[in-house]
C-alpha cells in the first residue's frame, strides 16, 4: 500500500548564515579598533560624553560544521512502482499455482473416471461371461435331459418289446403244446448257405457298411468271414449282438460288431415276418466294395 507523501521540512540555513556573518563583522571591527588604539600617538585627551558605554564584544563560538547530507530517499513513485511490481508478481505466482492445482485435480478426476470405466467394463464382461456360462450350462442340462428322456423312452420300448416277445413266446409254446401252428421259425439264417431271404442280408449289410471302418489287409481270402448272432426286439431294435465265429482278424471283428450296434433299429424284412434271432455272416473283403 502506497504511503502519502510528507511535505519537506524547510531548512533554516539563511538566518544561521546571517547570524554568523554578523558575528564575524563584529569581531573584525573589534580587532581593527584595538590595533588602531595601540599604534596612534598620544594626543590631547578629548573627552566625549557618551550616553552609555558600549558593551564589550562578546566572543561568539564558531558555528558547528553543517551536518552530513541525509541518505538519498527513495522517491514515493519508485516505491509505489516496486510495490505494484511485487503485487503483480505475487498475483502471477498465485494464478500459476491455482492453474497447476486445477490441472492436477483435472488429471486426478480423469484418472478416477478412467478407473471407474475400467471397473465397469470388467464388471460387464464378467456379467456377460457368467450369463454365457449359465446359458451353456442350461443348454447342456437340456441336452442331457433330452438324452435321458430318449434313453428312458428307448428303455421303455425295449421293456415293452421284451414283454411282447415273452407274451408271444408263451403263446407259441401254448399253441405248440396244443398241436396248433407255431407261427413260424424263431430263428432265421441270413447271409449263409441255405438262407431264407438273401435280399434281407443285403439290406442289413447296406445299413451296417456305412458304420464299418476297417482297412482290410491285402491278400485276404474271400472265404474269410465272421458270424454274428443278433437278438432283435419286435420293434426291430437290437437287444444284443454276439460274435459266434471269429474271422481271424480281431480288428475287423470288433469294427463289424460296432457297426452292427450302430445300425439300430435294423431294417424290417420285406415279407414282414419277425424273427427274434438273426445269424449274419460278415466278410472283410465285402467292406472294400
Amino acid at each position: 500500500m502506497a504511503h502519502p507523501r510528507r511535505p519537506r521540512q524547510p531548512q533554516r540555513t539563511l538566518p544561521s548564515f546571517l547570524l554568523a556573518l554578523l558575528f564575524h563583522a563584529a569581531l573584525f571591527g573589534a580587532l581593527t579598533l584595538a590595533v588602531n588604539w595601540r599604534t596612534e600617538s598620544e594626543a590631547p585627551a578629548v573627552a566625549e560624553l557618551w550616553g552609555a558605554v558600549p558593551p564589550p564584544p562578546v566572543e561568539v563560538a564558531p558555528a558547528p560544521p553543517p551536518p552530513p547530507p541525509p541518505p538519498p530517499k527513495v522517491e514515493p513513485e519508485q516505491r509505489e512502482a516496486d510495490i505494484a511490481l511485487k503485487i503483480e508478481q505475487k498475483k502471477l505466482e498465485e494464478k500459476k499455482r491455482l492453474e497447476e492445482q486445477k490441472q492436477l485435480e483435472e488429471q486426478k478426476r480423469l484418472e478416477d473416471q478412467r478407473r471407474l470405466d475400467e471397473q465397469k467394463r470388467l464388471a460387464e464382461q464378467k456379467k456377460l461371461e457368467e450369463q454365457k456360462k449359465l446359458a451353456e450350462q442350461k443348454k447342456l442340462e437340456e441336452q442331457k435331459k433330452l438324452v435321458e428322456q430318449k434313453e428312458q423312452q428307448k428303455e421303455q420300448r425295449r421293456l415293452e418289446a421284451q414283454r411282447e416277445a415273452v407274451r408271444k413266446a408263451e403263446q407259441e409254446r401254448m399253441l405248440a403244446q396244443a398241436g396248433g401252428p407255431s407261427g413260424g421259425s424263431a430263428t432265421g439264417a441270413v447271409g449263409g448257405t441255405g438262407r431264407r431271404d438273401a435280399g434281407y442280408a443285403d439290406m442289413l449289410k447296406a445299413c451296417i457298411r456305412p458304420h464299418l471302418a476297417f482297412v482290410v489287409p491285402e491278400g485276404t481270402s474271400p472265404e474269410v468271414y465272421a458270424q454274428f448272432r443278433i437278438e432283435v426286439l419286435p420293434s426291430y431294435e437290437l437287444a444284443g449282438v454276439k460274435l459266434v465265429k471269429p474271422s481271424g482278424l480281431a480288428g475287423y471283428d470288433a469294427a463289424a460288431e460296432r457297426a452292427i450296434r450302430r445300425c439300430d433299429p435294423i431294417p424290417r424284412p420285406r415279407d414282414g415276418k419277425f424273427e427274434r434271432t438273426i445269424v449274419l455272416d460278415m466278410k472283410p473283403v465285402e467292406s472294400k466294395q
